[in-house]
């Protein structure tokens, strides 16, 4: 299956995600996702893109390990999805579709972060942002990339998802629960990002 359908089925199936396994599932499956396409995108005959894609790759994986808790494990395997690639296709639509399901994934775990009634689960989705917004900024470098590698201008306009690193950031003040953070429900509440009070502050590419 190309990537860009199984990163569309991904995007789709985090937005209908409700409880938190569910949505922390989806979170590294869509690391994992990452990971995979960096690999590909290694193996391509254009030094840039194969570095950048190794990069990729390295960046996805470290999220996934990010994500790793046992409650979501047993979602990931049985959905096997990264084990369905089995060709990138055009790769500025993928690259372009796969920065809007990094951007999904962080903003998300942003609101799972503001409604965590756990430490653990609050660390879980702090890591999961910082090591998300790599792989974003990575996906916005690579999509510059293969511009290039296609002829186009590199500042040339390009429909569909920005470019990771030309997106808007929301700063969210966080923190963990007992911090004056609210307290949530385990299960995720809708993908509007609410305040919370307390530190750290993590910025989070939308729009």
């Amino acid at each position: 299956m190309e990537a860009l359908r199984l990163i569309k089925t991904a995007r789709h199936a985090l937005a209908e995600a409700r409880h938190v396994p569910d949505v922390l599932a989806e979170a590294r499956q869509a690391a994992l996702l990452t990971e995979a396409v960096g690999a590909r995108l290694a193996e391509l005959d254009d030094d840039e893109l194969t570095g950048l894609g190794q990069q990729l790759s390295e960046a996805g994986a470290h999220a996934a390990v990010c994500l790793d808790r046992t409650d979501v494990r047993a979602a990931v395997l049985s959905s096997g999805r990264v084990g369905r690639l089995t060709e990138l296709g055009d790769l500025e639509p993928t690259l372009g579709a796969l920065d809007g399901l990094l951007r999904d994934v962080g903003e998300t775990l942003v609101v799972l972060a503001c409604g965590a009634d756990t430490e653990s689960l609050y660390w879980t989705c702090i890591d999961g942002v910082d090591a998300v917004s790599e792989c974003k900024d990575l996906a916005g470098r690579l999509r510059e990339a293969a511009r290039r590698a296609d002829g186009e201008e590199a500042g040339s306009a390009l429909g569909g998802e920005e470019v990771g690193r030309s997106s808007p950031l929301l700063v969210v003040r966080l923190g963990p629960p007992g911090e004056g953070g609210p307290t949530g429900e385990e299960e995720a509440p809708d993908y509007r990002v609410p305040g919370a009070a307390g530190a750290p502050e993590v910025s989070v590419p939308v729009g």
